[in-house]
């Protein structure tokens, strides 16, 4: 009897000490929110009435929520445009006429409880301590110039073709991942297109 009483407390402190540590694993790790799994784009568009190639659009995730979760968590995103400028052609191949890539990093300060956000070539960061609205001031109204119009080497009324590549990615690990582990994908988001042809 005193045997059974003994292995009856074991599992009990074992069931004690189980439920404690899973309550300390639940405060201690970051809550690893659903992150977003598609782009959202609309608005894209081209214009070429001040003389420059400018394009435009406004980019956007399925979940902002689990955006900002990550980031909460401590996870450095990057969104990555690739923009390549094209005069097709049927019986050859098309004509590359200009490509730029183009870099906009995002993270979260939490000391300061700020969104930090940098826009390709801008050496200060937006900041904002609400996500959606910082969204709404940058990636929702991205607009970069590809050129001159003076690049456009066809005749008048030649079609021309924009093509846009959008990755969403890790700037860096995250800071859930162990740091001995090799193999971890900096790709948060599949790699999005969008074709813009134009006529000049």
């Amino acid at each position: 009897m005193a045997v059974n009483g003994v292995r009856r407390g074991l599992i009990r402190l074992t069931r004690e000490a189980a439920l404690g540590l899973l309550c300390v694993l639940a405060i201690s790790l970051p809550s690893l929110a659903v992150p977003p799994k598609y782009f959202d784009i609309t608005n894209a568009r081209v214009d070429v009435a001040s003389g420059d190639i400018v394009v435009g659009l406004s980019i956007g995730v399925d979940n902002v929520t689990g955006l900002y979760e990550m980031l909460k968590d401590g996870a450095s995103v990057e969104l990555v445009v690739n923009a390549s400028l094209e005069r097709p052609r049927t019986l050859w191949t098309n004509v590359s006429l200009a490509e730029v890539e183009l870099f906009s990093s995002l993270q979260h300060n939490p000391l300061t409880r700020e969104f930090s956000l940098f826009m390709p070539g801008e050496t200060k960061p937006m900041l904002d301590k609400n996500l959606d609205r910082l969204l709404d001031a940058t990636w929702r109204k991205f607009a970069f110039t590809l050129g001159s119009v003076g690049i456009l080497d066809g005749d008048n009324g030649t079609d021309y073709r924009i093509t846009l590549t959008l990755n969403l990615q890790h700037a860096k690990p995250p800071p859930w991942l162990a740091k001995d582990f090799m193999f971890w994908s900096k790709k948060i988001l599949d790699p999005e297109k969008v074709v813009l042809p134009f006529t000049y």
